[in-house]
This record gives structure tokens, sequence and C-alpha cells, in this order.
């Protein structure tokens, strides 16, 4: 074992300690970290991407006219998503590097008011959004016979999106004390809730009303409601990681800015996805549908094909704030340089798994030759970048969990518009659909480079300074 793994910190305790129910990440195997705050994060999100086909599925069975209601709903379900996540992140990022610096009622007040923020923030989209249904669908193009089915689920929906958002930070608190088991409890209960509770208040099964797509989102906002509760129970009773006293404006206004400090950037970042996502579609669809087609076929694949890639950037998060805030930058070299190496692998495993079988697989989503034989050049080509594509998300992970969001902001705005979408464009004007595909490669490979260079000397200037405050340890902690 090496010294960045045992050597402790003047007043710090045994590598691995518990704190509660969570757990010290700053000491014992950074291996056995990362791959154990990966193993449960795949499984978290493996559930929720589950939810999301089934209830997809279920919506369908009603027909044309409510799956297209519920298409229209993504763009505002997508917007409520990347406040989560950027919350998320700068909750993660501020609450692990209190905790890795030894903060306990610190630490619990920023949980606390992290919470508060959450439930502000969703109320005043709540509001805001149950008085805009017309006008903001009208403006993405919703008909009339599309409107009441869009306010059969959105008004429900907006009531209860603080159960969505809420349990999401809670999530984002406990993985931050290094706990990833009971995030991904929450998570896998929420999805399971969803999927049983979907056909019974969708169909009206034993006994229950019919109520279509008002079924539909009251199974989600019911499910959310016990995962909020499911969070709240776990900070409360297994981790009392939660401030009771009552909050001063001071605190309270010092806290928020701590968080959003991260929170905001993170937020954009997250919203600059969702754009660039549009207009290569859009220059996608100016090859017909059939390109559109397989590149929705192909994207789903590569979702599900990525799953643990995004759980060990996430993963990185409170990794890397513990063990900053303790001073450990010796130890987050190691898990950027393992985390790089596992997914170096693991992406060069999943590329040569869908050259070989990515006609066979497209063909499990569709029927038609001309999308099968696009969707697997795309599953041909793209994955060419997956052994790389990891830097861009773990070195935005750490910047974040180092308190330096905007760097993370700039790799991420970087590889959706500056970089991905002129290449596309180019892609397109040479090669056509396929050079579209070729170039969303070439624009991988040229942000990782740049990510991995600039996280490289961060850490080594972040490692200089947090060298001159340790204190060679005595006799190892293990």
């Amino acid at each position: 074992m090496s010294d960045a793994e045992r050597k402790p910190l003047k007043g710090q305790g045994a590598p691995g300690r518990k704190r509660g129910r969570g757990k010290d990440l700053t000491g014992g195997s950074v291996r056995r970290h990362i791959l154990g705050l990966t193993g449960f994060m795949a499984i978290g999100s493996l559930a929720s991407m589950t939810f999301q086909v089934v209830d997809t599925y279920f919506v369908a069975q009603l027909g044309t006219e409510a799956l297209a209601a519920m298409a229209f709903t993504f763009p505002v379900v997508m917007i409520l998503h990347a406040i989560s996540i950027g919350l998320g992140t700068g909750v993660t990022s501020v609450v692990s590097r209190v905790v890795g610096g030894g903060g306990g009622s610190e630490s619990r007040g920023l949980a606390t008011d992290s919470l508060l923020l959450g439930i502000l923030t969703t109320a005043a989209f709540s509001v805001v959004g149950l008085m805009t249904i017309d006008p903001l669908f009208s403006l993405l193009g919703a008909d009339a016979g599309v409107m009441p089915l869009i306010h059969d689920y959105m008004e429900i929906w907006y009531l209860g999106i603080v159960f969505m958002v809420v349990p999401l930070i809670g999530n984002s608190v406990i993985r931050a004390h290094g706990n990833a088991k009971f995030p991904s409890m929450i998570m896998s209960l929420g999805a399971v809730l969803n999927i049983v509770l979907d056909p019974i208040l969708i169909f009206g099964l034993f006994g229950a009303p019919r109520l279509e797509l008002q079924g539909a989102a009251l199974a989600t906002v019911t499910a959310r409601f016990i995962t909020f509760a499911a969070a709240l129970w776990v900070l409360h009773y297994r981790m009392s990681a939660l401030s009771y006293e009552w909050p001063t404006v001071a605190r309270v206004a010092a806290n928020w800015r701590k968080i959003l400090h991260i929170g905001l950037p993170s937020t954009g970042t997250q919203l600059i996805g969702p754009v660039s996502m549009g207009v290569l579609t859009a220059l996608i669809a100016s090859f017909g549908s059939v390109a559109v087609a397989a590149y929705g076929v192909a994207t789903r694949v590569e979702m599900l094909s990525l799953i643990i890639v995004m759980a060990i950037s996430i993963s990185m998060g409170p990794f890397v704030g513990q063990n900053a805030g303790a001073g450990r930058i010796d130890r987050v070299r190691l898990a950027l340089r393992f985390s790089l190496q596992v997914c170096f692998v693991y992406g060069v495993l999943m590329a040569v798994l869908l050259a070989m079988f990515g006609p066979a697989v497209a063909g499990l989503f569709s029927d038609e030759s001309d999308v099968v034989r696009m969707a697997a050049f795309y599953l041909l080509v793209v994955p060419i970048s997956y052994p790389v594509m990891s830097v861009i998300g773990i070195s935005s992970q750490t910047f974040n969990s180092l308190a330096k969001p905007i760097p993370a902001m700039v790799i991420g705005a970087g590889k959706s518009l500056v970089i991905q979408v002129p290449f596309a464009y180019a892609g397109a004007a040479i090669g056509g659909v396929e050079g579209v595909f070729v170039s969303m490669a070439a624009s991988t490979f040229v942000m990782a480079a740049v990510a991995y260079v600039w996280i490289r000397r961060t850490i080594a200037d972040e490692e200089r300074v947090a060298d001159t405050l340790v204190e060679p340890a005595a006799t190892p902690a293990e």
C-alpha cells in the first residue's frame, strides 16, 4: 500500500473510519473506495434508466397523442434535471470538503440549508410552471388536441417536483459523507415503485381508477414522495446529518453562496448539453427520418453502454471532496489515475463489443435495414472515443470537488458547443450523416486531451500546496 493511501494528517484518526453511517474516504485503499462508490452508483443509475424506459412503454400503450404529449414535457423535465444535478454537484462538493476536514456542525448546517435551498427553488419552479403551461407548450409547438393531455400530466408533475429534487439533494449529502449504499437503495426503491404503480394508475388495475396520463404523473410523484421520505429518514435517523438549530440569515446566506458557487456553473453546463443535442438532432434530421431513427437507437445503446463510466465520474465527487478537505491531494491524484485507467480499459472493451455486435444490437430496436445499418455505423465509429471519453466527465467532477467550477464549465461547454457542433457541421459537409458521427468521436478526443492536460496541471499545483500542510506520519496507519 502506498503512503498516499495510509499517511494520516495531524489530528486525523485511522484511515477508513466511519462517520456516523458515512465513511471516511481520506484513508484506506483508494481503489476499494472508488470501486465501492462506483458499484452502488451504477446500480442506482441502472434502476433509474430502467424506470424511464418502462414509463415510456406504458404511456405508449395509450396512443400516439399521449406519447406526443409526454414528449413535449421532456424539455421542462430536462431543465429540472439540470437544476437538480447542478445543485447536487454543489452540495456534494461543499459538504464533502467540510466532512473531509472534520467539520461536524458545519456539515450538518450545510446539509440542512441545501435541502431548504432545494425546497424553495422547486417551489418557485412549480408556481411559475403552473402559470405558464399554455404559453410555454404552445411555444414548443403543442396544438389544441394535445394541450389537455399536457395539462393532465404537468399539473400533477409541477405540484410534486419538490419530491423529485429534494431526494436528489439528500442523496448528494449522503454520498458526500462517503455512503453510496443508501443513495443506491433510495434510487432503486423509487424506480421499482414507479414501475409497479404505472400500470395500476394508468390502466386502472386492481380496482384503482383509470387515470391514463394523470396516472403516469401520479405514479412518478408518489414514488418520488417515498424517496423523499426515505432520504430524510436516512439523513436524520441513520446519519444524524441534519441541524435542528434555528438557522440565522447569515448562516443560510453563507451556505447558499458556497453551494451556488459550484451549483450555478454546473447547472449552466447541464443546460448546455440538451441545447447541443437539439442542434445535433436538427442537423441529423436534415438527412431524413431514417438518420434520426438510427441516431435515436444508437444513443440509447450508448447510454446503457457508458453507465460504468458515468458512475465512476459521479463517484469521484465525494472522494475528491473529502480528500481535498483533508489536504490529501496525493490521494486525489491516485484516484484520478486509477479511475482513468479503469475507464480506458472499459472503453476499449465496449468499443470492441459494439464493433462486433452493433448490427445485432441495433436490430433489437428496429427492423428497418437502413436504420440498422446507420445505427451500426455509429456504434462502430463513435465508441472508438470511449476509452478517452471518461477524461471529460472525471475531470469536470474533480474540478467541481476542488471548488473550481469554471474549468468544469469550460470543459462541458467546450465539448458540447464550441467543439462538437462546429465539428459536426464540418463532418456533415464532408461525409453526410456518417461524417457527423465521425466528427462526434473526433471532438471527444480533442476535448479529452484539453481536459487531461488541464486537470493534471491543476492536481500538481494543488499537491505542491497541500504537501506544505501535511505532517509525515510517525507510524503507518495500516
